[in-house]
C-alpha cells in the first residue's frame, strides 16, 4: 500500500521546495486548496504569481546536488 503522502501533487512538482519549505508559488506556505484538492494547474485567487504544477525534480534539490 502506498503511504498517502506520496501522492501528493506537491512532492512530484519542480518547484517544490523540498529543504526551505513551501513552493516558488508559495514561498509562505502551500495553501490548503492545493493540498486538498491536489491539483494546481491554475493560478488560485490568493496567488500573486502565475506559477502552476509541473511535474518534474525540485529545482531546488537539483540545485543543491549539483553544488556538492
Amino acid at each position: 500500500m502506498q503511504n498517502k503522502q506520496d501522492n501528493i501533487i506537491c512532492i512530484k512538482c519542480q518547484h517544490f521546495r523540498m529543504l526551505s519549505g513551501g513552493c516558488d508559488a508559495f514561498p509562505d506556505g502551500i495553501p490548503d486548496e492545493i493540498l486538498e484538492k491536489n491539483k494546481h494547474s491554475k493560478p488560485i485567487k490568493e496567488q500573486n504569481n502565475s506559477i502552476v504544477f509541473k511535474k518534474g525534480e525540485s529545482l531546488e534539490w537539483l540545485r543543491t546536488e549539483n553544488n556538492s
